[in-house]
């Protein structure tokens, strides 16, 4: 027997707010070559279209997935909550909105032939489903690879980066991290960074490989999502405060200024608010709160984790890492 045939995979997805698409990347996930030993699906939706709900309910019925139900929009809280009630020796965390060949489970799988391999970061690829074969030489930072690396990439290496619309872990490995922050309310941005950081603290690094490869149809293809701005134009508050957050916790002097204009330029100095002065002040003022925010966030929470007595899964022993 393949040793692959003996790695019980739990596929994991967060969704809010999806329909189709949802019922969609099930339907793709129970036609894999190699099938998956479980399908978690952590819905965050308050209410579907009955159509959408007779479908998941059909499915629900027939055991070919599981479904749990959280009220808050928070899409690590629902990653944990899905890692927490998992079988699988390896998790598979992969988003709601994506297009998938039949062989992707088995890719996932043949990396843990290799007990060095602890978690595996898959390929994403968006629009017409361009690959690129060279790194960029910012990418050859090894403290900023992570931030640097190109999803797209085409090339089987060991990498600092991971993104959690497609990766997988050993299930004792995730729950010995702490999972994921859920500190990062309603998808914020850098939490997947925060837990990549954790996980490469350790020691280890992602493998990665451009055949676990998936298509990430996004909000320009599928509107809306758990991650996603309440508004077009302001609703990145979120974002803001997840940056700072992240920063307070994993930034070092040498990788501050890179971290905060790379803040600074997904969401202030942007195509829309720069055409637009009132959505650019707004985005700036929005910034400087978010700044003592996050920095506050995140020395309760090591306040928090020095009364209980246990070591920070979510956070440095201090702002600056050295």
């Amino acid at each position: 027997m393949n040793i692959t045939t003996q790695i019980r995979l739990s596929c994991i997805i967060p969704t809010l707010g999806r329909g189709d698409v949802l019922l969609e990347t099930i339907r793709m996930l129970l036609a894999q070559s190699y099938p998956a030993h479980e399908i978690i699906v952590v819905d965050q939706t308050p209410c579907h279209d009955p159509a959408v709900l007779g479908e998941l309910e059909i499915l629900e019925r027939k055991r070919r997935f599981r479904w749990l139900k959280q009220t808050e929009a928070n899409a690590s809280k629902a990653r944990n909550a899905g890692a927490a009630v998992a079988k699988g020796e390896v998790l598979v965390f992969l988003d709601d909105d994506i297009r998938i060949e039949q062989d992707f489970l088995a890719a996932h799988a043949r990396n843990y032939r290799d007990p060095g391999v602890a978690a595996v970061a898959g390929q994403i690829l968006k629009g017409n489903g361009d690959v690129v074969y060279h790194r960029t030489r910012e990418s050859g930072n090894p403290e900023l690879d992570w931030l640097y690396f190109p999803r797209n990439f085409g090339k089987r290496c060991p990498t600092t980066w991971m993104a959690s619309g497609n990766f997988s872990i050993r299930r004792e490995l995730f729950l010995k991290l702490g999972g994921m922050d859920e500190r990062y309310f309603r998808g914020g941005q850098r939490e997947e960074s925060d837990f990549a950081l954790r996980f490469l603290r350790t020691g280890r690094r992602f493998q990665f490989d451009p055949d676990a490869s998936i298509l990430h149809l996004g909000i320009k293809v599928v509107p809306g999502g758990g991650s996603r701005p309440t508004g077009r134009y302001f609703g990145v508050w979120n974002h803001f405060v997840g940056h700072w957050y992240f920063i307070a916790g994993f930034a070092t002097p040498r990788t501050f200024l890179p971290l905060a204009w790379d803040c600074i330029r997904g969401h202030v100095v942007t195509r829309v608010s720069l055409q637009n002065p009132v959505v650019f002040l707004c985005r700036l003022l929005m910034l400087a709160a978010a700044v003592p925010k996050g920095y506050w966030m995140r020395l309760e929470n090591h306040l928090g984790q020095r009364t209980q007595g246990d070591p920070a899964p979510f956070s440095s022993a201090c702002l600056f890492d050295r």
